[in-house]
This record gives structure tokens, sequence and C-alpha cells, in this order.
């Protein structure tokens, strides 16, 4: 089993704590897959925190995948994070997740 499938399976179990070690996999795809798998756990404060760092990751696919991320979650603090991001966002197709992230907010 590759590690793309064994971060579906753990996700799929709810197992954010586990997921949450492919996040600072070498390989992108890995650490995609992992941001993925717990987009519906962000309400989880270990992840949430985690993601809240990847959106200052150095790769834009990254930071995108967090923002996607974060933004299925609610809440004070999410919002108050996306709007950061808002403003110190430089690429275009991550801003437009923030954008997208902080409509679906409301």
């Amino acid at each position: 089993m590759g590690k793309i499938e064994k971060i579906e399976k753990l996700a799929g179990k709810g197992k954010a704590e586990k997921v949450l070690k492919f996040v600072g996999d070498k390989d992108k795809e890995v650490r995609l897959a992992a941001i993925a798998g717990v987009s519906g756990m962000i309400e989880d404060e270990d992840v949430r925190n985690t993601i809240v760092g990847l959106t200052e990751d150095a790769d834009p696919d990254i930071r995108k995948a967090a923002i996607t991320a974060l933004g299925s979650g609610s809440g004070s603090y999410v919002e108050t994070r996306l709007r950061y991001c808002l403003t110190h966002e430089k690429d275009e197709k991550v801003l437009q997740a923030v954008k997208d992230a902080l409509a679906n907010q409301k």
C-alpha cells in the first residue's frame, strides 16, 4: 500500500494525528493528499494549527490546498486567518482560493 492510499484509509477512519505525520513528506503529492485527508477535520486543534502553518509554505500549491482545507472549517479563528491570508498572499491562484474560502464562511 502506497502512502497516498494509506492516507486515504487513515482519513476515512478519522485518524487525524496519523494523517498529519504525512504533511511534511518530501513528496508533494503525498503532502497534498494529507492536507486533503484532514480537510474535514479542521475543528481538531492539532489539524487546524498544522494547516494554518501550511498557509505560509513556500510552495503555492501547498498553500492553496491548506487554504481550501482551512475554509472547510468555521469560526472566528478560521475567518481571521483567511482574512490575514487575503492581505498577505501574492499568488493569484492562492488568493482566489482565499476568496472562495471566505465566501463559504458567510
